[in-house]
């Protein structure tokens, strides 16, 4: 099966423009929000219930913004549209789901002063008259999985979602969802990357023999944009990736697989980007892009791409994983990828490797990072 396009960039820019201009209006209208929401789709159960989910998301996040400076509740609103384009007939308490998915990390935290607690706990409480007892047991058990405990790593919590996903799957869908809306919103802020990158890497491996710098464009205006982070972003995805297949959770019904396969296009598409702005700004030499694929091309033929490898196999991409971006101290692992941001050659065959990943993902059914387990990563079955 081909990765499904569920949408593309331009098609997420679209959507997010749309919705940010409804929700501009003095009173927004939950209806019209919903049927951007839905696309094509229906609700299987009651549209009241999502329209007053959506003005519990109006209330919560007000005109709270994302870091990259986007409104935070296009994020809720964008995941349950992913989720009603890979399901066609989503239930309402998989919209409130994928609505609601950051309740316990981004909205009723312990900074909620008690006042503000109350008035969610009410809120949610007219939300839930809209169930059954026992769908509301179901909603808070969703939103416990899909909460990311203080005290668990990623690959932890990753594991526990895992295990709870068996035995409900809308939970996996929801955060496919989640991270396919994630790896979007990197964008927010675009610059003149080509989307084209596989023609790109034709033309430098079989084309070009000088720099043609008056084609380049132009460097984006304000703050360097940081690929580092945006690796890091992509590894999370290899993380999530691997351990879906290793759990079978992308074979077990289609809207998981249409989901799996979008967010392994996507990142492909973001891994291009990424080293497309590197080679337009960055290295911009022929000769040495043309060094550097290839080198990436020897590691993969020596199996370097299939696995986690030890730093002590001595090539710069052993141990990438485990050095530049596994690390449960943030300290450290910000001091990582800002000495990745420097050296920009490791960040160009860190970006080859990733979209060889990808890649594998993308052409085999079967293919998982090996080493990448619930207990975390490993090398000590990899190539001596």
């Amino acid at each position: 099966m081909q990765p499904q396009t569920l949408l593309n960039l331009q098609e997420h820019l679209t959507l997010s423009a749309r919705m940010n201009y409804l929700l501009a209006a003095r009173e927004p209208q939950h209806g019209e929000i919903l049927s951007h929401v839905l696309g094509n789709a229906e609700v299987f159960g009651s549209n009241a219930a999502v329209e007053a989910g959506i003005g519990f998301l109006g209330f919560a996040y007000q005109n709270r913004n994302r870091k990259l400076g986007p409104l935070a509740m296009l994020h809720p609103l964008r995941t349950a549209h992913l989720l009603s384009l890979a399901t066609e007939q989503p239930s309402d308490l998989d919209l409130l789901t994928a609505f609601l998915h950051d309740y316990y990390e981004d909205i009723y935290t312990s900074e909620c002063k008690d006042d503000m607690q109350r008035e969610l706990e009410a809120r949610m409480h007219t939300i839930g008259q809209h169930f059954s007892p026992e769908q509301r047991d179901q909603l808070e058990y969703r939103l416990q999985t899909l909460t990311k405990q203080n005290s668990e790593q990623y690959h932890e919590y990753l594991g526990r979602l895992m295990d709870e996903s068996r035995y409900c799957t809308e939970i996996i869908w929801v955060k496919l969802a989640d991270r396919l809306d994630n790896t979007f919103d990197m964008r927010v802020v675009e610059d003149n990357s080509t989307e084209d990158f596989f023609r790109e890497l034709f033309d430098i491996l079989f084309l070009r023999h000088e720099v043609k710098s008056h084609l380049r464009p132009k460097r984006p205006k304000g703050a360097p944009i940081d690929e580092a982070h945006r690796l890091f972003q992509m590894f999370k995805n290899v993380v999530f990736l691997s351990l879906v297949r290793r759990s079978e959770l992308d074979q077990v019904n289609l809207p998981a697989q249409r989901l799996f396969h979008a967010l392994t296009d996507a990142s492909i598409h973001e891994t291009g980007r990424i080293l497309m702005h590197i080679f337009s700004h960055d290295i911009v030499d022929v000769k040495k892009q043309r060094q550097l694929i290839f080198e990436v091309i020897d590691y993969s033929q020596d199996g370097g791409l299939n696995r986690i490898t030890p730093a002590r196999r001595g090539h710069r991409l052993d141990g990438l994983f485990q050095e530049r971006f596994d690390h449960a101290d943030r300290g450290r692992r910000e001091a990582a990828l800002r000495e990745l941001q420097q050296d920009k050659e490791l960040m160009t065959v860190s970006a080859l490797a990733f979209l060889g990943v990808f890649e594998s993902f993308f052409s085999s059914s079967s293919f998982r990072l090996g080493g990448v387990r619930e207990t975390g990563l490993t090398d000590e079955d990899t190539l001596a």
